[in-house]
């Protein structure tokens, strides 16, 4: 299994050129940040009794972190929800990779044609991977890092997520439901499920962070010598992840208690060694992916903006 991993096409690009071993480094820690900030969130929104959009973000902590399982052990991951449900659950069937994309799923090969065509390499010979033995792959180096009962976890979070994506679409798009949370037999069943998906997003992150861990300390594809990665990881967590998650959790001191925990496990400690150069190969000045997949985030806001100010003057 190491040995089909190591050709992977995915992770092929993000081995060359260097600054590409630093820019995944870089994607796993926002996808872990962005899992461990949903969760909290649906926490919030519970505490405040907005039980839907609770459960909503309680969902997209098992997305995120879902999406962060497979980017560690494969470099890339489904877009699709389903998908990615299907993939981490261990039910999807086998199919061929669609159309010339040489990566095994989606995000990676639309993520790499954003500023810069992706690095073919030995790519061609990928094109013909089953999602199962992918799931087998994912498996292994989970194993590898030492990441503690790896398959046993892996299972129960493909379990977890697989249970909570029908809910969320049933609470999210069927309006039938949505008008009735509150003061209505269905009540109940709303707040059950908030309860259930915090409960499946909190049983989650342990895992998340363990995979995280076991990435950052033997993944063999960072370098030896981790110093300079481990403070700059210090100093995300702690200026970036804590204090911008505690500024959403203002006047919740169980919450911010509940992120120190996340953050406690994580355990990272400033080694006193420069990171500049790190910094400097994730910025969007180097960072040409990022740059233009900000650049096209912000284009779309601009696009809204025009909308909305052209209708707003009809309004006036």
């Amino acid at each position: 299994m190491c040995q089909e991993r190591d050709h992977l096409a995915s992770l092929e690009y993000w081995r060359s050129p260097p600054e590409r071993i630093t820019q995944r480094f870089y994607v796993a820690l926002c996808l872990l940040m962005s899992s461990i900030q949903d969760h909290l969130l649906g926490l919030k929104e519970r505490e405040s009794k907005n039980l839907n959009w609770s459960a909503t973000c309680s969902y997209y902590s098992l997305v995120h972190g879902g999406r962060l399982l497979c980017f560690l052990g494969l470099g890339d991951f489904p877009t699709s929800h389903s998908k990615l449900r299907n993939f981490l659950a261990g039910s999807q069937p086998p199919r061929r990779t669609a159309g010339n994309n040489p990566y095994p799923f989606d995000w990676l090969g639309n993520f790499s044609r954003i500023g810069q065509p992706p690095n073919r390499g030995h790519h061609g010979q990928n094109q013909t991977e089953r999602l199962g033995e992918l799931r087998q792959v994912l498996a292994a180096y989970l194993e590898t890092v030492e990441v503690p009962d790896a398959r046993k976890r892996l299972d129960e979070f493909g379990q977890l997520f697989a249970a909570a994506g029908p809910l969320r679409n049933d609470s999210n798009y069927e309006a039938l439901l949505i008008a009735h949370e509150y003061q209505h037999p269905m009540s109940e069943a709303f707040d059950s499920l908030s309860q259930y998906m915090t409960r499946a997003a909190e049983l989650a992150l342990p895992l998340l962070v363990d995979a995280f861990n076991g990435f950052r300390q033997r993944d063999p594809d960072l370098p030896n010598d981790r110093d300079t990665y481990e403070s700059f990881l210090h100093e995300f967590v702690h200026r970036r992840i804590r204090e911008g998650i505690r500024a959403k959790l203002i006047h919740t001191e169980s919450l911010e208690m509940r992120l120190d925990e996340v953050l406690k496990r994580i355990g990272t400690e400033s080694k006193d060694v420069p990171y500049d150069e790190l910094e400097r190969e994730v910025s969007m000045s180097f960072f040409e992916n990022k740059r233009g997949l900000m650049r096209d985030f912000e284009e779309k806001i601009q696009g809204l903006a025009r909308v909305t100010k052209q209708q707003s003057r009809h309004v006036d």
